[in-house]
């Protein structure tokens, strides 16, 4: 690969242009010698391959789609700057609502009396979150634009271009929502006019609108019975002495809980290890096995809950575990005295599936979040038969010289050391990590992909994904086939690394209603509408000899904050103490102390 070419391009590269000459580009014409105009906006990058020069100086008007890249999965990125006669640069935009066959998505607008009610609700959510980030940078009037920007693939919100026009108001977004009320489903209609009426108020608290947002959400998409099924694998590849990748659930090797007790399906863990001497194979270890712990017992203090957990309050105390791991490993760092390269950490991506009980008109039911974690490159796909979509943003200097604004992404991922990380669990303090935690909402069947790069590099996921996921749905491969076949692929195409899969799939099902007329949800089998075995209540509820792992929290009260503060304390206990018994055990298996090393550094680098 020469530095003028892409890693892996597609067959055909479509982009959408913006400026004023596009109008006056006949569709069937070439302009600069590259790119053909396919039909009105639409233009076909004639050399994909090569990678276009960007001018030195970036114009102001691009600096919005730079600084956006963090929601790079709903909003366009800039492909090429092209010189113009006129005033105004003429932009390029990947990652455009394109579709392989060259074709804009629908409209919001155009398909919203035909959605269902929990797609509608989703969509407007989708769209207050976005709502903030993109007022800030000046473009927010995009977002009203229900009928031209505002597109729509399957169950995401997707933006055709920005509008800089000035920033609009909230009762400009209540005006563009009252003209949904006419299409909207009848589930939606009452929820939709109050959010309206609260966009209207004098004194609107954002804080408000997003709760009640929130529970209209959740009320809506906890209508179908979601069933779950989880797998992992992982392998040293052809190549490498160890493996530095870790995963939960691994059945690589049989590692299950004690008495081959089945994995709890509800969480995926991923990680890939970094740092001389096994100290990114004792990292990645050490992740996973806490966070399995931490997050099995936080799924059983949420299904006690009286009510719903908000979004934010979810991520904080996810992010506050993690925060925990992260100074457990710098501070074994520290005390050996590794530096730079040598100091271990890992990546991680991870999902949790929280089934918060709702009640409902027709019952209680739980509702069918999925939360994405990660830090670092390992990656997550949500994958169904007509799509593939990467839910995640590498922490890497390629999209870190993005996010300020001082390079296209396509001129940056050919920069030297373009793939080092910019950070990593267990590398540096708490208070310089930012773990990236996303909230989405299950409301159509599919297959969420975690990985490490020993797949995801050179977009063998991309390219590989449509030749898995329609047999899965179909029953035809096994999940765990599946998971086995893309770990050959790693290992046949990249074979340069270690690799870790985990595939969850998530299957909705007919709508089912949950009685409870206490108001309690007396056992997990009562929120939970997927099979569990016993070993794997055993798991969750910590009811036998878990108990010297997992504290017995029915004894637990989870009604105030101050308890639930004392939960988390006991909580972090626990971890430090699991953490530092598997290191200690990692350690004396290996005959050997984690020294600092003058060795050559792994494969990946933080700056």
């Amino acid at each position: 690969m020469t530095p003028s070419e892409l890693p892996s391009t597609p067959k055909k590269r479509y982009l959408w242009a913006v400026g004023a000459e596009v109008d006056t580009i006949a569709v069937g014409e070439t302009f600069s010698d590259r790119y053909r105009v396919v039909a009105p906006g639409i233009w076909l990058d004639l050399t994909p391959a090569i990678i276009p020069q960007a001018p030195t100086e970036l114009p102001d008007l691009a600096l919005p789609y730079l600084k956006a890249h963090p929601y790079r999965l709903h909003v366009p990125g800039v492909y090429d700057i092209l010189s113009s006669t006129a005033d105004c640069p003429l932009f390029l935009l990947d990652n455009a609502p394109i579709n392989r066959g060259g074709q804009l998505y629908p409209s919001l607008k155009t398909v919203w009396p035909l959605t269902p009610p929990q797609r509608q609700v989703y969509w407007l959510w989708q769209i207050w979150q976005l709502w903030q980030p993109l007022s800030e940078l000046g473009v927010a009037a995009s977002l009203l634009s229900l009928d031209e920007e505002v597109r729509t693939e399957g169950w995401r919100v997707r933006i055709r271009q920005f509008l800089t026009v000035p920033t609009p108001t909230l009762a400009d977004l209540a005006a563009a929502w009252q003209g949904l009320i006419a299409g909207a489903r009848p589930p939606l209609v009452e929820g939709l006019r109050s959010l309206i009426e609260q966009l209207r108020a004098r004194e609107v608290v954002a804080a408000d609108i997003t709760v009640q947002l929130n529970r209209l959400l959740l009320s809506l998409t906890a209508t179908a019975a979601l069933q779950l099924q989880t797998t992992g694998l992982t392998s040293a590849g052809p190549s490498q002495a160890r493996n530095e990748d870790a995963c939960y659930p691994d059945l690589s090797n049989a590692k299950r809980s004690r008495s081959g007790q089945t994995p709890v399906p509800n969480i995926a863990i991923v990680c890939d290890g970094i740092g001389g001497h096994e100290g990114g194979e004792v990292a990645s270890q050490i992740v996973v096995r806490s966070l399995q712990l931490q997050l099995q017992a936080f799924l059983r203090e949420t299904l006690e809950q009286d009510d719903i957990l908000t979004p934010d309050l979810v991520a904080e105390q996810l992010e506050a575990g993690i925060r925990v791991i992260n100074n457990l490993i710098a501070s074994q760092n520290d005390s050996q005295g590794r530096a730079d390269r040598q100091r271990m950490g890992t990546t991680l991506v991870m999902a949790l599936q929280l089934p918060q009980r709702i009640r409902t008109p027709t019952g209680w039911k739980a509702t069918n979040e999925l939360y994405i974690i990660h830090v670092g490159d390992s990656r997550a796909y949500w994958i169904t038969p007509e799509y593939c979509h990467l839910l995640t943003i590498d922490d890497d200097l390629a999209n870190r010289e993005v996010q300020a604004a001082r390079s296209l992404y396509v001129t940056a991922s050919q920069q030297e050391n373009a793939a080092a990380l910019t950070q990593a669990i267990g590398t540096r303090e708490s208070n310089l990590l930012h773990p990236h935690i996303q909230r989405f909402v299950i409301e159509e069947s599919g297959v969420l992909l975690l990985c490490t790069d020993g797949l995801s590099d050179r977009q063998r996921v991309e390219d590989s994904w449509a030749n898995y996921i329609g047999l899965i749905v179909k029953d035809i491969v096994s999940l765990e086939a599946a998971a086995e076949s893309w770990l050959e692929l790693a290992n046949q195409k990249n074979g340069h690394d270690n690799t870790a899969v985990v595939l969850m799939r998530c299957d909705l099902g007919a709508d089912s209603a949950v009685t409870d007329p206490t108001g309690r949800l007396a056992t997990l089998q009562d929120t939970l509408t997927y099979e569990m075995t016993e070993a794997s209540k055993v798991l969750l509820y910590g009811e036998d000899d878990q108990s010297d792992v997992i504290p017995d929290l029915q004894t637990v009260p989870t009604e105030t904050s101050a308890q639930k503060t004392w939960f988390m304390a006991l909580l972090i206990v626990l971890l430090l103490a699991v953490a530092g018994g598997l290191l200690w055990w990692w350690l004396d298996r290996s005959g050997r102390q984690l020294t600092p090393e003058t060795a050559p550094s792994p494969v990946e680098t933080l700056e």
